[in-house]
């Protein structure tokens, strides 16, 4: 009989005000390593679950355990999304790292999915020392690129929508105290506040990071990662973080209407792993 290559363990865990679902990916052989995800904004966490399971299951094939968490508001969190703040996320971020690092001695890796990347690498700052890597997929280093791009689209959305009688600015809510529906979320204003200021644009504590682009290829030509991106890599190369800048083709999974799956991004979350894990073995 073939024996199983994981196990699946999933519970609630209590966190600072709420309590939330945990997910762990558990390899059958011995823990090379451990790697914590870090979920993506809204509607887009809940459109990359599908990849982010593909992966922790391909990691603890590898023998790497992989732990899932919704932070407060968010998915399974027992709190509501209305009380929902950047530093409630951190801190959600800071426990589960805290306690991944009191579990084991392991290698610590960091995989942060779009917003996701941002409180990942913000997370590193309270690490007493640098993890393995961070793999960052799609990255959105700013809260305010986030914040932008919902505004973006619910004022689209307002436009096509005729004889909406709904005209109120989102900003204007936020300036008398009232939450915001975007993307069919309450946005208060302390969540907008905090998001305009997240800026994870300074090197993180790790060994060594990736950053991978995911791009719609275009006929036979390569992919290549974008302009801002390939710049942010080098910044951070350039403070003493190696750090590696590469695209993968694929749809944007955290923004479609069907769940898709990337393959080459799973397969380049792997390769980023066990470079990061070689000088460990």
């Amino acid at each position: 009989m073939t024996q199983p290559s994981r196990s699946l363990e999933a519970r609630f865990e209590n966190f600072d005000g709420h309590r939330s679902v945990v997910v762990r990916w558990r390899p059958a052989q011995p823990t090379r390593a451990r790697a914590v995800f870090f979920p993506a904004f809204g509607d887009e966490m809940n459109q990359t679950r599908r990849m982010v399971k593909l992966a922790a299951e391909a990691l603890a094939a590898r023998g790497i355990e992989s732990v899932v968490f919704d932070p407060h508001g968010i998915g399974d969190s027992s709190a509501g999304f209305e009380e929902a703040t950047v530093q409630r996320w951190l801190a959600d971020c800071k426990a589960i790292v805290g306690r991944e690092h009191a579990r084991s001695s392991a290698p610590l890796l960091l995989i942060g999915c779009r917003l996701g990347v941002a409180l990942a690498v913000e997370t590193t700052r309270t690490l007493p020392e640098p993890a393995a890597a961070l793999v960052g997929w799609a990255p959105v280093l700013q809260g305010k690129q986030q914040l932008s791009a919902m505004l973006r689209a619910e004022r689209i959305a307002r436009m096509q929508k005729a004889g909406d009688t709904y005209a109120t600015d989102p900003r204007a809510l936020w300036a008398a105290g009232q939450p915001a529906w975007l993307g069919g979320y309450p946005i208060s204003p302390a969540l907008a506040e905090e998001l305009e200021a997240l800026d994870a644009a300074a090197p993180p504590n790790v060994a060594r990071a990736t950053l991978i682009d995911v791009r719609v290829p275009v006929g036979s030509e390569p992919v290549s990662p974008a302009e801002p991106l390939m710049k942010r890599g080098e910044s951070w190369t350039a403070q003493n973080v190696p750090t590696r800048v590469q695209a993968v083709p694929g749809a944007g999974f955290w923004n479609v209407a069907d769940l898709v799956d990337v393959p080459a991004l799973a397969e380049a979350t792997l390769a980023a792993v066990e470079l990061a894990l070689e000088p460990a073995r």
